[in-house]
Parts: structure tokens; C-alpha cells; sequence
């Protein structure tokens, strides 16, 4: 069972990863011809579609590296990591309640 909470865990930790990849990669103006960068754009767009216009944020371009700055990218970062502090608190009250048990 632990071994499954991880793995669930784990999920959500990638995803939070894939969504800061894409955020630093729109940032910098990362090239999308690559095909790491394309993939990159396409496994993170389900996660980040929902937040698009959220607040009424749209992207601005950053001057310097000719990158955009996508709130939405943003956004669904911190949606994502606080689903996964919280069940990473779950999984940690499961274990330390396990434990005391033994």
C-alpha cells in the first residue's frame, strides 16, 4: 500500500517538474524546433490549459531573451505543488501512524 501512495507521489512530483520545464523554456525562448522542447510543450499543455486566462493574465514577452512569460505555466506550478505538499503530508501522517502502531 505505502508503495502505491509513492507512486502517486511520484506522479505528481513529475508533473510539477514538466510544468517548471515549460515555464523556464517559454522564459528563456527555448528552441521548438528541438524535438525535447516540442514534447516538452505538448505533455505540459493538458496540465496548463486549464489555467489559461485565469484572473485575466495573459502572456508578456520578455525583451531580453525574446522568451514569453505564461502565467498560466505559473499558476498551475503552485496548484500542482500544493497538491503535492498536501499529499506528501498525507503520506507522511500514514507512515508516522503506522509506525506508532507497530
Amino acid at each position: 500500500m505505502r508503495g502505491l501512495l509513492l507512486t502517486i507521489f511520484a506522479v505528481f512530483w513529475a508533473f510539477i517538474l514538466l510544468l517548471t520545464g515549460r515555464f523556464l523554456a517559454l522564459l528563456v525562448n527555448a528552441n521548438r524546433d528541438s524535438d525535447l522542447i516540442d514534447g516538452l510543450y505538448d505533455l505540459s499543455q493538458f496540465w496548463v490549459e486549464p489555467f489559461f486566462n485565469i484572473l485575466g493574465l495573459g502572456n508578456k514577452a520578455v525583451e531580453d531573451t525574446g522568451g514569453v512569460f505564461e502565467p498560466a505555466s505559473l499558476v498551475a506550478f503552485i496548484v500542482f505543488l500544493i497538491i503535492g505538499a498536501l499529499i506528501w503530508v498525507i503520506l507522511s501522517g500514514a507512515a508516522v501512524a503506522r509506525f506508532r502502531h507497530a
